[in-house]
């Protein structure tokens, strides 16, 4: 089994830190002058020594370059295609079928075609001298292939003690040198980290739109689902722009819906662990049984994230389930062939509860998209309300609307919209969703024009007193959602009485 594939099996455990350097490499290898800030690229250092010189080639010169270091073995070769600019894109051969990073890919063949190390350390005169730079057993050896026939080999040893921004090279076992480690950083990588790491593309909001996202979760009994609301043409007045219709319905929070809904826009992962996904493969990183399945719906097609099990850090000799959270493996539609690692901070909705995301005010259909509302309450009130439309003449005119109440055209009355208005003004104050709550009180029943663009064809709001508190609660639909102030209720009663007296409506509770 490969080092790699062990990954999957086990939680990795952390090794304990080594207690101090050797002092054989204190002692015996050189010291440098002075530790030199590292140049972003070494090729502009001013009058180079030629002897540093160690290639001059050009990545247009490469036919492939080998990487062997403690992952493995693999080959940088190139892919036949070429970038916007016309330079020529590189592959690894194995991974091929992964999206790769052609940054990395570029800049690595970049540093093994053209080489100039930072300065010369020593000829040895025997191979066994090599040990002291960590050169016997290089971290990194590279050979570069050219079209020309030619080849140019390295090794990478160990950091210079005394500049912590090179490193020991040798190019022929023989001399060796010192090289900035961010041209030689490439080559310490394993081939799963030239991996692009972005699992969900960017979502242009400009050209695609999330028309809804569900979340199935482990610790959630229901999923959480989040629709857009449509809008519809002509329609004026429209707040919200989502709600939640599961595992409750309810308007999404006007503050955080937008970014919660396209939270996995351009995901990027920690990791690459792994290309090739098997179903062993996905068995063992547990997307078979996952903790979490994110799913988003958009007008350009849809983007599924599985997230399986969840990777753990110890220290040795302890319980790796009691470490330190690493991350959570997981598998991307849009990436199918790669197994990444997530950290779990990155994924808003691996951690969020239905009740973040709703809003306070949870209730606000258009009046003009609603054809009746009807109010009772314990006290014996009642209203019918009829909410009627004369379409405009021509499109350069309005509408007209008129008013019906228990049977009677009052016409285009301010005082049924002030009631309107308070009537949606209920205010959540905190979630309550248990069952048990008190005697009736009142209750609101919106009846929708247009059944697809309400909620269900119709909304029953009922309010009930709390016997274990001074609030009242707020159901929707038959399902307990909130608990607000008593003060709503008091003025709901008070503001009925004023609409059928002809009074003023007060809309502050």
């Amino acid at each position: 089994m490969s080092k790699n594939k062990q990954i999957l099996i086990f939680s990795l455990i952390g090794l304990a830190v080594l207690a101090a350097v050797t002092a054989v490499l204190l002692l015996t290898a050189p010291a440098d002058k002075k530790d030199d800030t590292v140049p972003a690229d070494n090729d502009f250092i001013e009058e180079q020594d030629e002897a540093l010189i160690l290639s001059d080639k050009k990545a247009s010169d490469v036919l492939s370059v080998g990487i062997t270091n403690d992952s493995g073995t693999f080959t940088l070769t190139d892919s036949g295609k070429t970038s916007d600019d016309g330079e020529k894109l590189w592959t690894i051969e194995d991974i091929s079928a992964a999206p790769l990073n052609d940054n990395l890919l570029t800049n690595a063949v970049n540093s093994a075609a053209g080489f100039t190390a930072k300065e010369f350390a020593e000829e040895v005169a025997d191979p066994s001298e090599l040990a002291k730079y960590g050169l016997d057993a290089p971290k990194a050896t590279v050979k570069t292939v050219f079209a020309d026939g030619t080849e140019f080999s390295f090794s990478v040893g160990n950091d210079v003690p005394s500049a912590s921004a090179t490193a020991y090279i040798t190019a022929d076992n023989k001399n060796v040198y010192t090289a900035y480690k961010s041209a030689i950083s490439y080559f310490s990588r394993s081939k799963y980290e030239f991996v692009s790491l972005k699992a969900v593309p960017d979502i242009d909001t400009n050209t695609e739109e999330i028309t809804k996202v569900t979340v199935e979760r482990a610790d959630l009994d229901e999923p959480l689902i989040i629709e857009e609301i449509p809008t519809v043409e002509g329609e004026q007045g429209q707040v919200f722009s989502f709600r939640m219709t599961s595992p409750y319905t309810a308007y999404a929070d006007l503050t955080n819906s937008a970014g919660i809904v396209y939270s996995l826009s351009g995901l990027e992962a920690a990791s690459c662990e792994w290309v090739g996904v098997t179903d062993v493969d996905y068995q063992l990183a547990g997307l078979d049984d996952p903790n979490c399945v994110i799913t988003v719906e958009s007008t350009a097609g849809t983007h599924t994230l599985t997230l399986g099990n969840v990777i753990t850090e110890a220290a040795e000799g302890e319980d790796a389930s009691s470490g330190k959270i690493r991350g959570i493996l997981g598998i991307s539609s849009d990436v199918p062939d790669v197994l990444y690692m997530f950290d779990v901070s990155s994924i808003t909705l691996l951690n969020i509860m239905p009740d973040s995301v709703i809003s306070k005010l949870f209730l606000m259909p258009y009046i003009y998209s609603v054809s009746s509302v009807s109010y009772t309450d314990s006290d014996g009130r009642s209203l019918d309300i009829g909410i009627g439309t004369v379409p405009a003449a021509s499109e350069d005119a309005d509408d007209e609307h008129y008013f019906i109440v228990n049977g009677e055209n009052i016409g285009d009355s301010r005082a049924v919209k002030d009631l309107y208005q308070y009537f949606i003004g209920a205010v959540g104050d905190e979630t309550y969703f248990e069952d048990e709550k008190g005697e009736f009180r009142a209750e609101i029943v919106y009846n929708y024009i247009d059944p697809e663009n309400g909620i269900g064809g119709k909304d029953v709001v009922r309010f009930y007193d709390s016997n274990d508190d001074r609030k009242v609660i707020i159901s929707l639909n038959g399902e307990n959602l909130f608990k607000s102030r008593q003060m709503y209720l008091t003025q709901l009663f008070k503001n009925v009485d004023s609409f059928m007296n002809g009074g003023e409506i007060v809309q502050t509770f």
